[in-house]
């Protein structure tokens, strides 16, 4: 997915917005910025909605049951959006990580502010540590431009890179326990 600068902007803005709970404001940048500005945001969001789905349970596909988690946590994260847990869940299962399209699914007063919402509240629950919500947006939106140039035959090459380092990293991990313990295997 190529990030287009003129929308990334309003769209970080309308996710600040969100996450701040400044309704009227977010209302007034939607009306000022345009429909077509508005479609390439949900798209934006459907996006990085998916990645932070796909981030919080460890890099593989997310269950019916995690993504269940997921909604429950993103619906509790302190924004106050006027959006439930089980809209949450249904834009996750069936339109951000499913085949189905926004406008599908929901009104269409809610085809732009369900995405918005709901990224607002998986960015704020879930933004890794040593991080604030718009670096993680960053290493998101950045993701998505990198896959955009891999061709898919890369995808087995990336999954064992993946394991592999997960695997170096556990033994890092052993190892190090086993060194500041004085050498006794604990």
């Amino acid at each position: 997915m190529v990030v287009n600068p003129k929308v990334e902007a309003p769209t970080r803005k309308m996710l600040g917005h969100a996450i701040r709970n400044e309704l009227d404001d977010l209302a007034a940048l939607i009306s000022a910025e345009g429909d077509k500005t508005l479609a390439g945001a949900v798209d934006l969001c459907t996006f990085a909605a998916g990645y932070i789905c796909i981030d919080v349970v460890g890099m593989r596909w997310p269950t019916e049951a995690s993504l269940r988690d997921i909604a429950h946590r993103a619906s509790e994260s302190g924004t106050e959006l006027p959006i439930t847990e089980e809209v949450i869940f249904e834009f996750l299962s069936r339109v951000a990580l499913g085949k189905e399209m926004a406008d599908d699914v929901f009104s269409t007063a809610g085809v732009g502010l369900v995405p918005i919402y709901t990224t607002a509240n998986l960015l704020l629950a879930f933004f890794p540590k040593g991080k604030h919500w718009f670096e993680y947006l960053d290493q998101i939106w950045n993701a998505a431009e990198v896959a955009d140039r891999i061709n898919a035959e890369v995808l087995p090459a990336l999954m064992l890179r993946v394991r592999k380092q997960g695997r170096l990293s556990l033994y890092l991990h052993c190892r190090g326990r086993v060194v500041s313990r004085g050498g006794k295997v604990t």
